[in-house]
Order: structure tokens, then C-alpha cells, then sequence
């Protein structure tokens, strides 16, 4: 029986891995500006609630299609290709969005967008997977991740200065200078990706075998895994109180907790600074609970546990007063929602490492569809009862719902003991 030799692990992974989050921080930035200027924007095209909840519907929709069609395009066409091409794609259209002249011109940038930041996370999960051993995936998700959060926190500030700047020299709408700055960041990502990235490490041959690649398996078969359907609820969960909040609560600190376009900014780059802290801590606590000897599925359970109790803080956010209860309450959400994502990417990485790409690429769009629903409702309740208060209160009960579907279908009696590590040379490096 012919078996296939397991490379060195290569110092240059923990670049790629912060080349993937730098990529996430641009797609963010770019997703972003949207929300932080929610008010101007609805005020220069007068849109309602439901209007608005319209444009990140017809994002989500967007999304939907090209994590579907980036994740079955990735595991055909080199993802040293693809990646980039997905990254030019979002750019040009977050710079266009800065001269659309009609609603229906926004919308049509904003599905763009969506059709092409959705390959972010089919080729940046398919990457980690590769360049990665199981016991690292977490940490290595949570640097991708991060940049969720890191571009979050950047944008606000960004933004606010780029207004100030735009007003100061006689723009008529200074809204739109934000778009087009942000959108043009992505084309120094992608030269960076051609000359520091390494074409063996993100793409190695069959001979040389990317780590735990299995045989070979029909895509249909993923279907019939349990496992499949634990990750679909996983994947709905976090994706609608992680969204939920990214999409609302500019909106919802403006218009009905009093706070200026400064203050709202502030706060927001707390909230996101403290999403990337419990990213970072879920990521570092696995990989080091994982090297102790712990059981790698059962650590990620435990850790997504934790998280999914903490994001249940956003049943009291509407109750607490205006303050330093309702920031802290915010903070804890903040910490949970973006904490459950390493988990849930490794355990997407589980699965199948040929079907990868489609893995990821079908449960990123079964999320993304769902939100395009969802967000229109949301602004119809919003619109109806006059707060964003029920909407923010609610969407935290997923991840716990998700959890017990997670305990059902993928069981921690099935998991099996944690292999010896590899053999290491006097420097520590695996052999």
C-alpha cells in the first residue's frame, strides 16, 4: 500500500495566514463603510428601514452565489489565482459604490460586492486547511478571522477622518469619498499575494500531498456525513448574531440611544476590538488546550459552549440603561459572537479536504441566504415596532440552539484519541 509523505511544516504558513487576515480586513473595510454611514446614506437616497434592510439583503443573496460558485471554482483552478481575482473583483465594486447616483445603482455595487467578498472565505479556509495540521487550525482561523474585527475597528475611525477631510475641501457628498479610498486598498493586497506567497505551499501537488488529505470521495457523500448538517446550524447561527449586529446596531446607537456619528464610531471600534480579543483568546486557548494533550474535537465543543452562553448577553442588551451597562453588555456579545467562528471553521476543515472549497463555498451560502431573507424582516420589525431593540435582543439564542444540534449530530464519544505529535529536530520544528 503506497502512502503518501507528510511535508515539514513551513515557517512561511504563519505569513500566509497573516496575508489572509490583512484580506480580511480589506473585505471588511470595504463591507463596512456601508454601515458606519447608514444615516447619511439613508438620508441622501430617503430610505426606510426596510429599504436599507434591502441593501444587505441583496448583499447576502450576492454572497450566497459566490461563496457557492468560489467554492466549487477552488477546488478546480488554483486558489493562487482565484484568491485574487476575488479580491480586484470586491475592490472595483466598493469604488463604484462611491458614485452611485440611484438606489437601484447601489443596490446593483452592493450585489457585486457580495458576489465577490464571498470568495474570501472559501479560498482563505481551503488555504489554512492546506498550509496547517489539525492542532493549529483554530489559531490559524482566528488570525484569518480576526480581520473581521480588525477592519471593523478600523473603518470607523477611517471613515470619519476621510468625511472630515472630504467636507474640508467642498465635496458636495462627502459619503461617497469613503468608498472609493477604502475600495482602492485591495489592489496593494493583491501584488503582495504574487510576490511573498509561495506557489508550492498554497498549492501543493498530489507527490507531495497536502496534510490529511484523504482519499478520494464523491461530494454527494458529504451530504450523507451527520457532521454536514451539524455545520449547516452551526453555520446559520453565527453567521445571523455575528451579521446581526454588524448591520444594526450602528443604526441602533444613533437613532435610538442618542449617540453621534463620533460617539457611535468610538464604541464601535471597542466593540470590535474586543470581538477581535475573543477571537484571538478561543484560537490561542484550543491550540494550547490541544498541545496539553485534550481531545481537539472536544476542546473546540467546549470552546464554542462558552462562547455560545456568553452571546445569550444580547437578551438584556434592550433592558440595560444608556451607559456603561449597556457598553459592557454590547462588549460581552462582542467577545462571544466573533469567538465562535475559529471553532466553527475547524470544524468545517474536518470534513473533506477535496471538497474543501464546496464544503465551505455551500455552507457560507445556505448562511448568506438565510440573512437575505432575514434582513428585510428585520427592518420590517424594525419599521413596525419603531426600536431595533427586539431584533438585537433576540438573534443571540442561535449559537446555543446550534450547540445542542452540534452535541446531537457530531457526538464527542465518536471523536478518537489524540494521536502522539510528530517527531521534532533539536530546534523544535516538526521532521
Amino acid at each position: 500500500m503506497s502512502t503518501t509523505a507528510v511535508p515539514a511544516l513551513s515557517p512561511w504558513r504563519w505569513w500566509v495566514c497573516f496575508l489572509l487576515m490583512q484580506a480580511t480586513v480589506i473585505n471588511y473595510m470595504d463591507r463596512m463603510a456601508l454601515n458606519q454611514l447608514a444615516a447619511e446614506i439613508q438620508a441622501a437616497f430617503g430610505l426606510n428601514n426596510t429599504q436599507y434592510g434591502w441593501l444587505e439583503g441583496v448583499f447576502s443573496l450576492a454572497f450566497a452565489i459566490g461563496a457557492i460558485s468560489t467554492g466549487f471554482l477552488v477546488d478546480l483552478v488554483s486558489v493562487r489565482w482565484v484568491y485574487p481575482v476575488m479580491v480586484v473583483g470586491w475592490s472595483l465594486a466598493g469604488i463604484l459604490t462611491g458614485f452611485a447616483s440611484t438606489f437601484w445603482m447601489l443596490l446593483t455595487c452592493r450585489f457585486m460586492l457580495g458576489l465577490f467578498e464571498a470568495g474570501n472565505w472559501p479560498c482563505a479556509i481551503r488555504t489554512l486547511r492546506t498550509i496547517l495540521p489539525p492542532e493549529e487550525r483554530s489559531f490559524g482561523n482566528s488570525l484569518f478571522g480576526s480581520g473581521t474585527a480588525l477592519g471593523a475597528v478600523v473603518t470607523p475611525m477611517l471613515v470619519l477622518v476621510i468625511l472630515r477631510w472630504a467636507a474640508a475641501n467642498g465635496y458636495a457628498d462627502p459619503w461617497r469619498i469613503p468608498f472609493q479610498v477604502i475600495g482602492s486598498l485591495g489592489l496593494v493586497w493583491v501584488a503582495l499575494w504574487f510576490l511573498t506567497v509561495p506557489n508550492a505551499l498554497v498549492n501543493p501537488t498530489e507527490t507531495t500531498g497536502a496534510r490529511g488529505l484523504e482519499g478520494a470521495v464523491n461530494f454527494a457523500d458529504v451530504f450523507r456525513d451527520r457532521r454536514f448538517w451539524a455545520l449547516l446550524a452551526t453555520a446559520l447561527a453565527v453567521n445571523i448574531t455575528w451579521h446581526g449586529y454588524r448591520t444594526w446596531l450602528p443604526l441602533y446607537l444613533r437613532k435610538e440611544r442618542g449617540y453621534t456619528l463620533e460617539e457611535m464610531s468610538r464604541f464601535t471600534t471597542a466593540y470590535y476590538l474586543v470581538a477581535d480579543i475573543g477571537t484571538w483568546t478561543v484560537g490561542l486557548m484550543t491550540m494550547y488546550l490541544c498541545k496539553r494533550g485534550m481531545r481537539i474535537h472536544s476542546c473546540r465543543v467546549m470552546m464554542f459552549a462558552i462562547c455560545a452562553v456568553l452571546a445569550l448577553g444580547t437578551l438584556a442588551v434592550p433592558f440595560l440603561p444608556t451607559g456603561w451597562p449597556l457598553q459592557t453588555g454590547l462588549l460581552v456579545v462582542a467577545f462571544a459572537a466573533l469567538g465562535l467562528f475559529p471553532t466553527y471553521f475547524a470544524f468545517s476543515q474536518e470534513l473533506s479536504s477535496k471538497h474543501q472549497g464546496k464544503v465551505t463555498g455551500t455552507l457560507g451560502a445556505s448562511a448568506h441566504l438565510t440573512l437575505a431573507v432575514l434582513y428585510p424582516i428585520e427592518g420590517l420589525i424594525c419599521d413596525a415596532t419603531g426600536s431595533y431593540a427586539w431584533v438585537l435582543g433576540g438573534i443571540g439564542v442561535f449559537p446555543l440552539l446550534a450547540l445542542g444540534v452540534l452535541l446531537w449530530l457530531w457526538p464527542l464519544r465518536t471523536e478518537p484519541p489524540p494521536p502522539p505529535p510528530p517527531p521534532t529536530d533539536e530546534d523544535g520544528n516538526y521532521s
